[in-house]
Protein backbone atom coordinates (compact mmCIF):
# COMPACT_ATOMS: atom_id res chain seq x y z
CA UNK A 1 0.00 0.00 0.00
CA UNK A 2 1.27 3.50 -1.16
CA UNK A 3 2.37 6.16 0.77
CA UNK A 4 -0.34 8.70 -1.40
CA UNK A 5 -3.11 5.61 -0.56
CA UNK A 6 -2.77 6.01 3.23
CA UNK A 7 -2.75 9.94 2.76
CA UNK A 8 -5.91 9.74 0.88
CA UNK A 9 -7.47 7.37 2.75
CA UNK A 10 -6.75 9.28 6.20
CA UNK A 11 -8.06 12.67 4.12
CA UNK A 12 -11.15 11.03 3.31
CA UNK A 13 -11.49 9.56 7.58
CA UNK A 14 -10.52 13.02 9.08
CA UNK A 15 -12.60 15.34 6.63
CA UNK A 16 -15.62 12.95 7.17
CA UNK A 17 -15.07 13.30 10.51
CA UNK A 18 -14.84 17.24 10.48
CA UNK A 19 -17.39 17.90 7.41
CA UNK A 20 -19.92 20.27 7.93
CA UNK A 21 -22.61 21.13 10.93
CA UNK A 22 -25.75 21.56 10.36
CA UNK A 23 -28.81 22.03 12.88
CA UNK A 24 -29.71 19.31 15.09
CA UNK A 25 -32.10 18.75 17.83
CA UNK A 26 -30.31 18.29 21.41
CA UNK A 27 -32.75 16.12 23.60
CA UNK A 28 -33.72 17.87 26.15
CA UNK A 29 -33.69 14.54 28.81
CA UNK A 30 -30.53 14.03 29.01
CA UNK A 31 -28.31 15.76 31.74
CA UNK A 32 -26.54 19.18 31.13
CA UNK A 33 -23.07 18.72 29.36
CA UNK A 34 -20.69 21.38 28.06
CA UNK A 35 -21.97 22.49 24.81
CA UNK A 36 -19.95 20.47 22.23
CA UNK A 37 -21.21 17.63 24.06
CA UNK A 38 -25.13 18.56 24.19
CA UNK A 39 -25.27 19.91 20.49
CA UNK A 40 -23.00 17.58 18.87
CA UNK A 41 -23.52 17.25 15.39
CA UNK A 42 -22.32 14.78 12.25
CA UNK A 43 -19.60 17.34 11.00
CA UNK A 44 -18.92 18.80 14.32
CA UNK A 45 -15.64 17.37 17.04
CA UNK A 46 -16.00 16.98 21.16
CA UNK A 47 -13.05 18.93 22.25
CA UNK A 48 -12.49 15.84 24.67
CA UNK A 49 -13.39 12.60 22.73
CA UNK A 50 -12.26 10.36 25.50
CA UNK A 51 -14.57 11.86 28.06
CA UNK A 52 -17.39 12.04 25.47
CA UNK A 53 -17.02 8.28 25.05
CA UNK A 54 -17.24 7.92 29.38
CA UNK A 55 -20.39 9.98 29.14
CA UNK A 56 -22.25 8.40 26.84
CA UNK A 57 -21.48 5.05 28.01
CA UNK A 58 -22.89 5.83 31.22
CA UNK A 59 -25.89 7.62 29.43
CA UNK A 60 -26.42 4.16 27.94
CA UNK A 61 -26.26 2.29 30.34
CA UNK A 62 -28.93 4.17 31.85
CA UNK A 63 -31.29 4.72 28.78
CA UNK A 64 -30.36 1.21 26.95
CA UNK A 65 -32.92 1.90 24.40
CA UNK A 66 -31.86 5.58 23.52
CA UNK A 67 -31.02 5.91 20.07
CA UNK A 68 -29.32 9.82 20.45
CA UNK A 69 -26.81 7.93 23.16
CA UNK A 70 -25.78 5.24 20.74
CA UNK A 71 -25.14 8.14 17.52
CA UNK A 72 -23.15 10.07 19.74
CA UNK A 73 -21.37 7.45 21.20
CA UNK A 74 -20.28 5.84 17.74
CA UNK A 75 -19.65 9.31 17.03
CA UNK A 76 -17.22 10.12 19.64
CA UNK A 77 -15.63 6.76 19.06
CA UNK A 78 -14.89 7.12 15.46
CA UNK A 79 -13.02 10.79 16.74
CA UNK A 80 -11.38 8.99 19.00
CA UNK A 81 -9.84 6.55 17.03
CA UNK A 82 -8.81 8.98 14.53
CA UNK A 83 -6.94 10.91 16.95
CA UNK A 84 -4.90 7.98 18.21
CA UNK A 85 -4.18 5.86 15.66
CA UNK A 86 -6.18 3.32 16.86
CA UNK A 87 -9.70 2.85 14.41
CA UNK A 88 -9.35 -1.37 14.44
CA UNK A 89 -10.41 -1.05 18.23
CA UNK A 90 -13.02 1.67 18.18
CA UNK A 91 -14.72 1.21 14.28
CA UNK A 92 -16.33 -1.73 15.26
CA UNK A 93 -17.93 -0.69 18.56
CA UNK A 94 -19.30 2.79 16.68
CA UNK A 95 -20.35 0.00 13.52
CA UNK A 96 -22.71 -1.65 16.02
CA UNK A 97 -23.94 1.18 17.81
CA UNK A 98 -24.90 3.00 14.34
CA UNK A 99 -26.53 -0.01 12.83
CA UNK A 100 -28.31 -0.61 16.36
CA UNK A 101 -29.49 3.18 16.44
CA UNK A 102 -30.79 2.44 12.50
CA UNK A 103 -32.60 -0.60 13.75
CA UNK A 104 -35.02 1.52 16.38
CA UNK A 105 -34.87 4.93 13.81
CA UNK A 106 -34.41 3.83 9.96
CA UNK A 107 -34.74 7.56 8.94
CA UNK A 108 -32.34 9.25 12.00
CA UNK A 109 -30.49 11.68 9.89
CA UNK A 110 -27.53 12.28 12.50
CA UNK A 111 -27.09 8.15 12.53
CA UNK A 112 -27.49 7.90 8.64
CA UNK A 113 -24.83 10.69 8.08
CA UNK A 114 -22.47 9.16 10.54
CA UNK A 115 -23.25 5.51 8.75
CA UNK A 116 -22.39 7.30 5.23
CA UNK A 117 -18.97 8.26 6.62
CA UNK A 118 -18.54 4.85 8.53
CA UNK A 119 -18.82 3.03 4.92
CA UNK A 120 -16.66 5.31 3.26
CA UNK A 121 -13.92 4.39 5.94
CA UNK A 122 -14.50 0.73 5.42
CA UNK A 123 -14.13 0.82 1.53
CA UNK A 124 -17.56 0.08 0.95
CA UNK A 125 -18.10 2.63 -1.16
CA UNK A 126 -20.78 2.00 -2.79
CA UNK A 127 -23.16 1.68 0.09
CA UNK A 128 -21.41 4.58 1.27
CA UNK A 129 -23.18 6.42 -2.07
CA UNK A 130 -26.19 5.07 -1.18
CA UNK A 131 -26.75 6.53 2.05
CA UNK A 132 -25.23 9.85 0.97
CA UNK A 133 -27.75 10.00 -1.94
CA UNK A 134 -30.86 8.44 0.36
CA UNK A 135 -30.03 11.28 2.78
CA UNK A 136 -29.79 14.20 -0.24
CA UNK A 137 -33.22 13.07 -1.69
CA UNK A 138 -34.93 13.65 1.73
CA UNK A 139 -32.50 16.48 2.71
CA UNK A 140 -31.02 18.14 -0.71
CA UNK A 141 -29.22 21.19 0.66
CA UNK A 142 -27.66 19.05 3.43
CA UNK A 143 -23.79 19.47 3.38
CA UNK A 144 -22.68 16.42 5.10
CA UNK A 145 -24.31 14.02 2.89
CA UNK A 146 -22.63 16.17 -0.50
CA UNK A 147 -19.21 15.07 1.44
CA UNK A 148 -19.91 11.90 2.03
CA UNK A 149 -21.01 11.39 -1.66
CA UNK A 150 -18.42 13.31 -2.97
CA UNK A 151 -15.96 10.67 -0.83
CA UNK A 152 -17.54 7.67 -2.15
CA UNK A 153 -17.77 8.63 -5.72
CA UNK A 154 -14.00 9.53 -6.13
CA UNK A 155 -13.03 6.20 -4.45
CA UNK A 156 -15.27 4.23 -7.27
CA UNK A 157 -13.96 6.48 -9.58
CA UNK A 158 -17.07 8.14 -10.51
CA UNK A 159 -15.00 11.52 -10.99
CA UNK A 160 -17.53 13.23 -13.21
CA UNK A 161 -20.04 12.88 -11.09
CA UNK A 162 -17.56 13.71 -8.32
CA UNK A 163 -17.01 17.09 -9.66
CA UNK A 164 -20.57 17.76 -10.11
CA UNK A 165 -21.25 17.17 -6.59
CA UNK A 166 -18.11 19.31 -5.74
CA UNK A 167 -19.21 22.42 -7.38
CA UNK A 168 -22.81 22.08 -5.28
CA UNK A 169 -21.04 21.70 -2.22
CA UNK A 170 -18.81 24.54 -3.11
CA UNK A 171 -21.78 26.62 -3.82
CA UNK A 172 -24.11 25.33 -0.56
CA UNK A 173 -21.54 25.82 1.97
CA UNK A 174 -17.79 27.33 1.17
CA UNK A 175 -15.57 25.88 3.71
CA UNK A 176 -12.74 23.28 4.78
CA UNK A 177 -14.99 20.05 4.07
CA UNK A 178 -16.07 21.38 0.59
CA UNK A 179 -12.28 23.07 -0.30
CA UNK A 180 -10.18 20.21 0.84
CA UNK A 181 -12.42 17.85 -1.39
CA UNK A 182 -11.81 20.25 -4.01
CA UNK A 183 -8.02 20.28 -3.41
CA UNK A 184 -8.18 16.65 -3.84
CA UNK A 185 -10.14 16.44 -6.93
CA UNK A 186 -7.55 19.25 -8.66
CA UNK A 187 -5.20 17.30 -7.36
CA UNK A 188 -6.52 14.42 -9.62
CA UNK A 189 -6.33 16.14 -12.75
CA UNK A 190 -2.61 17.13 -12.23
CA UNK A 191 -3.81 21.21 -11.12
CA UNK A 192 -1.07 20.80 -8.65
CA UNK A 193 -1.22 24.58 -8.26
CA UNK A 194 -5.27 24.55 -7.80
CA UNK A 195 -5.11 21.84 -5.23
CA UNK A 196 -2.55 23.79 -2.64
CA UNK A 197 -4.76 26.54 -3.60
CA UNK A 198 -8.15 24.97 -2.23
CA UNK A 199 -6.39 23.25 0.66
CA UNK A 200 -5.20 26.96 1.73
CA UNK A 201 -8.36 28.22 1.88
CA UNK A 202 -9.76 24.92 3.83
CA UNK A 203 -6.77 25.44 6.36
CA UNK A 204 -7.85 29.13 6.66
CA UNK A 205 -11.49 28.05 7.54
CA UNK A 206 -10.46 26.17 10.40
CA UNK A 207 -10.03 27.73 13.86
CA UNK A 208 -6.37 27.82 15.04
CA UNK A 209 -4.94 25.31 17.27
CA UNK A 210 -8.14 22.47 16.45
CA UNK A 211 -7.26 19.10 14.81
CA UNK A 212 -9.06 19.91 11.83
CA UNK A 213 -6.68 22.70 10.85
CA UNK A 214 -3.61 20.43 11.93
CA UNK A 215 -4.75 18.12 9.09
CA UNK A 216 -5.26 20.66 6.68
CA UNK A 217 -2.21 22.18 6.57
CA UNK A 218 -0.71 18.55 6.92
CA UNK A 219 -2.13 17.83 3.71
CA UNK A 220 -1.24 21.13 2.62
CA UNK A 221 2.63 20.61 3.36
CA UNK A 222 2.21 17.12 1.45
CA UNK A 223 1.58 18.86 -1.52
CA UNK A 224 4.14 21.17 -1.70
CA UNK A 225 6.67 18.23 -0.87
CA UNK A 226 4.72 16.34 -3.59
CA UNK A 227 5.81 19.42 -5.87
CA UNK A 228 9.52 19.08 -4.50
CA UNK A 229 9.36 22.36 -2.09
CA UNK A 230 10.71 20.06 0.84
CA UNK A 231 11.67 23.29 2.69
CA UNK A 232 7.83 24.78 2.13
CA UNK A 233 6.68 21.68 3.76
CA UNK A 234 9.32 21.27 6.64
CA UNK A 235 8.04 25.26 7.63
CA UNK A 236 4.11 24.23 7.61
CA UNK A 237 4.92 21.11 9.58
CA UNK A 238 6.79 22.72 12.07
CA UNK A 239 3.70 25.32 12.35
CA UNK A 240 1.59 22.51 12.82
CA UNK A 241 3.86 21.43 15.80
CA UNK A 242 3.83 24.52 17.39
CA UNK A 243 0.60 24.37 17.59
CA UNK A 244 0.19 20.99 18.30
CA UNK A 245 3.16 19.63 19.67
CA UNK A 246 1.51 16.06 19.61
CA UNK A 247 0.38 15.88 16.09
CA UNK A 248 2.00 12.86 15.13
CA UNK A 249 1.45 13.04 11.23
CA UNK A 250 3.95 16.28 11.00
CA UNK A 251 6.56 14.62 13.01
CA UNK A 252 6.35 11.89 10.44
CA UNK A 253 6.50 14.79 7.58
CA UNK A 254 9.38 16.09 8.89
CA UNK A 255 11.05 12.89 8.40
CA UNK A 256 9.84 12.60 5.49
CA UNK A 257 11.17 15.86 4.40
CA UNK A 258 14.53 14.44 6.04
CA UNK A 259 14.52 11.62 3.56
CA UNK A 260 13.85 13.47 0.51
CA UNK A 261 16.82 15.58 1.46
CA UNK A 262 19.21 12.38 1.90
CA UNK A 263 19.49 12.39 5.75
CA UNK A 264 18.36 8.69 6.45
CA UNK A 265 19.73 8.79 10.04
CA UNK A 266 17.43 12.32 11.11
CA UNK A 267 14.86 10.73 8.80
CA UNK A 268 14.56 7.30 10.95
CA UNK A 269 14.73 9.31 14.15
CA UNK A 270 11.46 11.57 13.43
CA UNK A 271 9.70 8.55 12.17
CA UNK A 272 10.04 6.57 15.04
CA UNK A 273 9.61 9.47 16.88
CA UNK A 274 6.18 9.83 15.11
CA UNK A 275 5.09 6.43 15.63
CA UNK A 276 5.94 6.26 18.99
CA UNK A 277 3.18 9.14 19.30
CA UNK A 278 1.10 7.53 16.53
CA UNK A 279 1.54 4.18 15.19
CA UNK A 280 0.22 5.31 12.02
CA UNK A 281 0.75 2.55 8.76
CA UNK A 282 1.90 5.61 6.54
CA UNK A 283 4.49 6.25 8.74
CA UNK A 284 5.32 2.25 8.58
CA UNK A 285 5.59 2.94 5.05
CA UNK A 286 8.11 5.58 5.20
CA UNK A 287 9.75 3.99 7.49
CA UNK A 288 10.28 1.44 5.16
CA UNK A 289 12.22 3.39 3.03
CA UNK A 290 14.50 4.97 5.87
CA UNK A 291 15.81 1.99 7.29
CA UNK A 292 16.80 0.34 3.90
CA UNK A 293 18.08 3.93 3.05
CA UNK A 294 19.80 3.64 6.45
CA UNK A 295 21.49 0.17 5.43
CA UNK A 296 19.24 -1.63 7.87
CA UNK A 297 17.22 -4.06 5.95
CA UNK A 298 16.27 -6.12 9.12
CA UNK A 299 14.41 -2.83 10.58
CA UNK A 300 13.01 -2.16 6.93
CA UNK A 301 11.70 -5.51 6.58
CA UNK A 302 10.01 -5.21 9.81
CA UNK A 303 7.92 -2.11 9.37
CA UNK A 304 6.91 -3.52 5.86
CA UNK A 305 5.61 -6.41 8.21
CA UNK A 306 4.21 -4.02 10.41
CA UNK A 307 2.61 -2.44 7.28
CA UNK A 308 1.07 -5.53 6.29
CA UNK A 309 -0.32 -6.35 9.79
CA UNK A 310 -2.10 -3.16 9.77
CA UNK A 311 -3.51 -4.20 6.26
CA UNK A 312 -5.03 -7.55 8.13
CA UNK A 313 -6.14 -5.78 11.16
CA UNK A 314 -8.38 -3.44 9.05
CA UNK A 315 -9.54 -6.06 6.93
CA UNK A 316 -10.85 -7.95 10.44
CA UNK A 317 -12.74 -5.03 11.18
CA UNK A 318 -14.77 -5.16 8.04
CA UNK A 319 -12.44 -3.02 6.09
CA UNK A 320 -12.26 -3.87 2.44
CA UNK A 321 -8.55 -3.41 1.82
CA UNK A 322 -7.76 -6.07 -1.09
CA UNK A 323 -6.27 -3.45 -3.61
CA UNK A 324 -3.90 -1.74 -0.75
CA UNK A 325 -3.05 -5.71 0.45
CA UNK A 326 -2.19 -6.45 -3.82
CA UNK A 327 -0.07 -3.30 -4.21
CA UNK A 328 1.63 -4.43 -0.93
CA UNK A 329 2.33 -8.04 -1.77
CA UNK A 330 3.43 -7.06 -5.66
CA UNK A 331 5.69 -4.73 -4.17
CA UNK A 332 7.00 -7.17 -1.67
CA UNK A 333 7.06 -9.65 -4.16
CA UNK A 334 4.92 -12.08 -2.48
CA UNK A 335 1.56 -13.91 -3.22
CA UNK A 336 1.70 -13.02 -6.74
CA UNK A 337 -0.98 -14.75 -7.59
CA UNK A 338 -3.54 -13.96 -5.13
CA UNK A 339 -2.59 -10.48 -5.48
CA UNK A 340 -3.51 -10.70 -9.32
CA UNK A 341 -6.71 -12.47 -8.36
CA UNK A 342 -7.70 -9.26 -6.19
CA UNK A 343 -6.50 -6.71 -7.91
CA UNK A 344 -8.60 -7.59 -11.17
CA UNK A 345 -11.81 -7.92 -8.56
CA UNK A 346 -11.02 -3.89 -7.97
CA UNK A 347 -10.82 -3.24 -10.90
CA UNK A 348 -14.16 -5.19 -11.97
CA UNK A 349 -15.45 -3.21 -9.40
CA UNK A 350 -14.35 0.12 -10.26
CA UNK A 351 -13.46 0.20 -13.75
CA UNK A 352 -13.06 4.01 -13.97
CA UNK A 353 -10.71 4.21 -10.70
CA UNK A 354 -7.21 5.37 -11.00
CA UNK A 355 -5.35 3.60 -8.79
CA UNK A 356 -7.73 0.53 -9.36
CA UNK A 357 -6.08 0.22 -12.93
CA UNK A 358 -2.51 0.79 -12.09
CA UNK A 359 -2.54 -2.24 -8.72
CA UNK A 360 -4.18 -4.27 -12.29
CA UNK A 361 -1.39 -3.38 -14.75
CA UNK A 362 1.46 -4.51 -12.18
CA UNK A 363 -0.36 -7.24 -11.11
CA UNK A 364 -0.27 -8.83 -14.89
CA UNK A 365 3.05 -7.25 -15.13
CA UNK A 366 4.43 -9.48 -11.87
CA UNK A 367 2.27 -12.32 -13.21
CA UNK A 368 4.32 -12.49 -16.40
CA UNK A 369 1.57 -10.71 -18.52
CA UNK A 370 2.32 -6.97 -19.20
CA UNK A 371 1.45 -6.97 -22.48
CA UNK A 372 -1.83 -7.49 -21.37
CA UNK A 373 -1.19 -4.64 -18.64
CA UNK A 374 -0.63 -1.51 -20.94
CA UNK A 375 -4.26 -0.79 -21.42
CA UNK A 376 -5.04 -1.21 -18.12
CA UNK A 377 -1.91 1.27 -17.24
CA UNK A 378 -2.70 3.81 -19.63
CA UNK A 379 -6.24 4.03 -18.49
CA UNK A 380 -4.55 4.60 -14.87
CA UNK A 381 -2.33 7.70 -16.49
CA UNK A 382 -5.31 9.40 -18.26
CA UNK A 383 -6.13 12.38 -16.15
CA UNK A 384 -2.53 13.05 -16.39
CA UNK A 385 -2.38 13.42 -12.72
CA UNK A 386 1.53 13.73 -13.10
CA UNK A 387 1.98 11.24 -10.03
CA UNK A 388 5.49 9.97 -10.30
CA UNK A 389 5.16 6.51 -9.71
CA UNK A 390 2.06 5.71 -11.92
CA UNK A 391 4.78 6.69 -14.91
CA UNK A 392 7.55 4.53 -13.18
CA UNK A 393 4.81 2.01 -13.44
CA UNK A 394 4.39 2.14 -16.25
CA UNK A 395 7.83 2.69 -17.96
CA UNK A 396 8.49 -1.04 -16.07
CA UNK A 397 5.54 -2.34 -18.06
CA UNK A 398 6.20 -1.23 -21.22
CA UNK A 399 10.05 -2.61 -20.27
CA UNK A 400 8.79 -5.56 -20.16
CA UNK A 401 6.18 -5.59 -22.88
CA UNK A 402 8.91 -5.05 -24.99
CA UNK A 403 8.80 -1.27 -25.83
CA UNK A 404 11.73 0.45 -24.98
CA UNK A 405 10.88 3.90 -26.19
CA UNK A 406 8.03 4.36 -24.32
CA UNK A 407 9.87 2.76 -21.30
CA UNK A 408 12.50 5.55 -21.63
CA UNK A 409 9.55 8.39 -21.91
CA UNK A 410 8.24 7.25 -18.84
CA UNK A 411 11.11 6.67 -16.76
CA UNK A 412 12.18 10.19 -17.49
CA UNK A 413 8.82 11.46 -16.61
CA UNK A 414 8.90 10.07 -13.74
CA UNK A 415 11.95 11.40 -12.62
CA UNK A 416 10.87 15.04 -13.50
CA UNK A 417 7.95 14.18 -11.76
CA UNK A 418 9.98 14.15 -8.24
CA UNK A 419 9.71 10.72 -7.68
CA UNK A 420 11.91 10.24 -5.30
CA UNK A 421 9.62 11.97 -2.82
CA UNK A 422 7.75 9.17 -2.95
CA UNK A 423 9.95 6.34 -2.90
CA UNK A 424 13.22 7.31 -3.03
CA UNK A 425 14.22 3.25 -3.87
CA UNK A 426 12.57 3.34 -6.86
CA UNK A 427 13.81 6.83 -7.93
CA UNK A 428 17.35 4.58 -7.86
CA UNK A 429 15.90 2.02 -9.62
CA UNK A 430 14.54 4.39 -12.33
CA UNK A 431 17.72 5.95 -13.04
CA UNK A 432 19.32 2.53 -13.21
CA UNK A 433 17.39 1.29 -15.34
CA UNK A 434 16.93 4.32 -17.35
CA UNK A 435 19.85 3.07 -18.95
CA UNK A 436 18.51 -0.19 -20.17
CA UNK A 437 15.78 0.87 -21.31
CA UNK A 438 16.94 0.98 -24.91
CA UNK A 439 17.55 -2.73 -24.93
CA UNK A 440 13.84 -4.41 -25.94
CA UNK A 441 14.82 -7.73 -23.60
CA UNK A 442 12.00 -7.49 -20.82
CA UNK A 443 13.64 -6.70 -17.29
CA UNK A 444 12.44 -9.04 -14.51
CA UNK A 445 10.76 -6.64 -11.65
CA UNK A 446 12.29 -5.61 -8.63
CA UNK A 447 10.83 -4.13 -5.38
CA UNK A 448 9.74 -0.92 -5.82
CA UNK A 449 7.36 0.35 -2.74
CA UNK A 450 4.21 2.53 -3.97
Amino acid sequence: MSSRTALLLAVALVVGAIAVVFAMRSSGEEPELPRDHAQIAPGATFDDAEGAVDYYRALLRREPESVDARVRLAHALTQLGNERGTQTETIPEARTLLEEALERKPEDLHALSLHASLLNVLHQFEAGRDVSRKILAAYPQNAYAHGTLIDALVELGEYDEAVRVSDALQALKPGLPAYSRASYIRELYGDTEGAIAAMRLAADAAPGGRSERAWALHNLANLYLGDAKPDTAAFIYTGILEERPDFAPALAGLGHVALVKGDAQEAVRLLEESRGLMPLESTDELLVEAYAAAGDEAKSREAADRVHKALLAAREMGEVVDMEEADFLLDQGRDLERSLTMAKAQQERRPGHLHANETYAWALMHNGRAGEAVPYIERAMRLDTGDAMVHFRAARIYQAAGEPAKAAEHFRTALAGNLGVESPSAAKEARQLLAQATSAAPVQATRSTR
